[in-house]
């Protein structure tokens, strides 16, 4: 699944979300889905309250749906 995007940008905390390829990015770093969930909606556009971990850090972003977000969540249910 990773190789089907570009090549992920920077992201910092203080953006407002993540997109897509961002979690991307931070998968191929370690990091792992702890959590994904949506955010009740306040606008247009669909947003997830997502936490990752690796090791002994977490981190607690905003994320965008988009396709990739999609399969994440999607791998995630329970088969």
């Amino acid at each position: 699944m990773l190789d089907r995007y570009l090549q992920p940008r920077h992201w910092s905390p203080c953006q407002t979300y993540a997109t897509g390829d961002i979690v991307i990015d931070l998968l191929s770093q370690g990091w792992q889905v702890a959590s994904i969930q949506p955010t009740p909606s306040q606008s247009r556009a669909r947003l997830y309250s997502a936490s990752l971990v690796r090791g002994e850090e977490s981190l607690d972003l905003l994320v965008l749906d988009g396709p990739a977000i999609q399969g994440i969540v999607f791998e995630r249910l329970p088969g």
